[in-house]
């Protein structure tokens, strides 16, 4: 007996244990969108108006697509302008562990265990990861903001920057709709699959990624996730981990569940205060200063400032193709439920953890 698409994707969810879900898009909805993305498009015409407009947002894409400080700030600035843009502000979260990460590499741990060579180039993994997603999703994000300013609706653009299909048929549906979480979702699922397409799937940029996952997945700073919350110091954390971070289905599940910690009401007002009022250096002291130090001291951890550790790399962007283009209608799914974890408090765990740490480098 076969099955319909819609049975298929419906059926691809089973309630968990450790979270609740909540729906999102409904099958039908979700079918209707996935047949008008499969649609051929009709060729865009672009006026001399469209050109200046393009010229102007490549240019503060790369402007603001410099290197990991850039991208962290550039996302919040958009999120403050916009705060319906949640993707903005849980982008902004994201990118300040991305740079968590790579300072890590020169901590007083990893260092000792990594070649110069290993550093540099896991480094430059986690640094074409965050670059590539930025130049994706802050194009659609100007455009969004050009719309908000004009009135005029400038999205037959998004192909101009190479934006999947995807997204193009999302951000139309959420002019109309103005649906928040689903486009919230869709954004995470759409720079998941760009990152698997373009640099994951890729022998000569992945970093031998087969080489590094179990290695990776033994540290923790590699496989969490921090949300520093709460109106005094020292703050709380809230989280999530993550194991098999090579694959794109638990990559954008993580994405779904982050979102609801980040937007969680104990969460976000204070989540939002932390980072207008602690401006992202990449160094771990920003949010724990009692625990981490940006300059090496004997009874602290020591977590660098990005820049003091790590230069500006620059490089061609990989080739640019559309991975939605042959995905069948399961890759839908993700629009179909929200995902609530019932436990996200990330305090004891690291607390643990750096007390362990703290006390084999005084030993």
């Amino acid at each position: 007996m076969g099955y319909s698409p819609f049975q298929i994707i419906s059926n691809l969810f089973k309630p968990g244990q450790r979270e609740n879900r909540s729906p999102l898009l409904d099958v039908q909805a979700v079918y209707r969108l996935y047949a008008e993305m499969k649609q051929e498009p009709v060729p865009d015409v672009y006026f001399p108006e469209d050109k200046a407009l393009f010229k102007k947002i490549f240019i503060k894409v790369k402007k603001g697509n410099v290197n990991n400080l850039t991208r962290t700030s550039a996302y919040l600035d958009l999120f403050k302008k916009h705060p319906e843009l949640h993707w903005s502000f849980l982008a902004h979260m994201v990118s300040r562990n991305a740079g968590y990460h790579m300072t890590d590499i020169k901590n007083e741990l990893l260092s000792h265990v990594m070649s110069e060579n290993e550093q540099q180039s896991l480094f430059e993994f986690l640094e074409r990861c965050n670059a590539a997603i930025f130049n994706d999703a802050y194009p659609q994000l100007l455009l969004y903001e050009n719309w908000k300013l004009t009135g005029r609706h400038p999205f037959h653009l998004l192909k101009k920057f190479n934006v999947s299909v995807f997204m193009r048929r999302i951000w139309a549906d959420y002019l109309k709709t103005g649906d928040d979480p689903v486009l919230t979702t869709a954004l995470i699922m759409n720079e998941q699959h760009l990152i698997q397409n373009e640099i994951l799937s890729s022998p000569t940029l992945n970093m031998g990624i087969e080489k590094w996952k179990f290695f990776l997945q033994d540290r923790m700073e590699f496989t969490s996730i921090l949300f520093p919350y709460g109106k005094h110091t020292p703050y709380s954390l809230a989280g999530l981990s993550v194991s098999h971070f090579e694959k794109v289905d638990r990559r954008i599940q993580l994405g779904k569940k982050l979102y609801r910690v980040l937007f969680h009401p104990i969460v976000f007002p204070t989540a939002y205060s932390f980072s207008l009022h602690h401006p992202h250096t990449g160094s771990r002291e920003d949010y724990w200063p009692h625990i981490y130090s940006r300059v090496k001291k004997r009874k602290h951890l020591f977590s660098p400032e990005l820049g003091a550790v790590w230069e500006t790399i620059t490089y061609a962007d990989p080739p640019s193709t559309d991975w939605f283009r042959e995905q069948p209608i399961e890759v839908m799914s993700p629009l179909l439920t929200l995902m609530v974890p019932l436990h996200f408090s990330m305090t004891r765990k690291w607390k643990a953890r750096t007390t362990i740490l703290l006390k084999l480098k005084r030993d």
